[in-house]
């Protein structure tokens, strides 16, 4: 696999300049019950108060205004969040956007991608038929096929958040960052590498779905037959190559969570901090949690990435 250089902070600072400011700036919390349960100084970058109730606001702005020239319309593969961040961005500027979403998606998130203006169409990227449908439709309607983990861009404005964390002065030892298609772990770390090298780059992977933490193991992009997650934003069988070679160039280890975990972590999210969190928004505090010894009294910052729960979750996360 060839190398990645990590993304400059350059290009992190261009991409906060064309984010829509409603998705910048967002909360950086503790609480001192959650540190307690943790047995570390816990800071959560909190991504959830925003229109799309996501992180993925911040690449999706910074991908559509960095087009030039400026595409009719653009195809994408995404099981919500992504979706949801490039429809709002795409319909800001009269793109048209059409989303191909696996058949198991939360259908919350597939209506909010309609309310925002996608073209919603049930694939199944897992085998890779979503992808490939996707990248057809592009080539037969001139459309630009937009991947997520593969446009760097979308990882700069990601990486944004490291950017607010070392301009607020949080003093850090690890951050602690999920991992679906790698776009935000490779732009925080990216930030953090250049900034502050000795901080450590943690990322997180489902153990149901274990295809990047293979790939980042192997150092080359391993298809896995499927993935079985509540976490479906983490649910990667099949990784971008470029996007493996850019999380070895800037994240230091992973650790693989369990489903058990990410629900633990999320009842212990809301009832200490009072924050909602979907499965892939709590993965990060589920290492943290797990791995209380490689934690013990540093200071830690996760992101809460996302809260667009499906009816499931919610009703096993209130049930606990």
């Amino acid at each position: 696999m060839d190398a990645q250089p990590p993304i400059t902070p350059q290009q992190i600072l261009a991409a906060r300049a064309a984010i829509d400011p409603v998705f910048l700036d967002s909360p950086a919390m503790r609480h001192g019950a959650l540190d307690e349960a943790l047995g570390c100084a816990c800071l959560l970058k909190v991504e959830t108060l925003n229109p799309i109730r996501s992180f993925k606001g911040r690449g999706t702005e910074a991908v559509m205004a960095a087009l030039d020239p400026r595409p009719a319309a653009v195809v994408a593969t995404s099981s919500g969040n992504f979706g949801q961040g490039l429809a709002r961005a795409a319909a800001r500027r009269g793109i048209a956007a059409t989303i191909l979403a696996p058949a198991w998606a939360n259908p919350l998130k597939l209506e909010a991608m309609r309310r925002l203006g996608a073209t919603v169409r049930l694939a199944d990227p897992e085998d890779g038929a979503g992808k490939d449908l996707a990248r057809r439709i592009a080539a037969e309607t001139g459309a630009l096929f937009v991947e997520d983990g593969g446009h760097p861009v979308i990882s700069a404005g990601a990486g944004v958040i490291a950017q607010e964390l070392t301009a607020a002065g949080h003093e850090v030892d690890d951050v602690v960052v999920q991992i679906g298609d790698g776009a935000l772990a490779t732009g925080i770390g990216s930030w953090f590498k250049a900034h502050l090298p000795q901080v450590r780059i943690v990322g997180v992977v489902a153990r149901g779905a274990p295809a990047m933490a293979q790939s980042f193991a192997a150092g080359r992009a391993i298809d896995t037959p499927g993935t079985d997650t509540i976490a479906d934003g983490m649910a990667i069988a099949r990784p971008v190559p470029s996007a493996v070679a850019q999380l070895r160039a800037c994240v230091d280890e992973i650790l693989l969570v369990d489903d058990d975990a990410i629900l633990d972590a999320a009842r212990l999210l809301l009832r200490t901090a009072g924050v909602l969190a979907e499965p892939s928004g709590a993965a990060g505090l589920a290492a943290v949690m797990t791995n209380r010894d490689r934690f013990a009294g540093r200071r830690v910052a996760t992101v809460i990435t996302g809260s667009n729960l499906d009816a499931a979750f919610q009703a096993r996360l209130l049930g606990g």
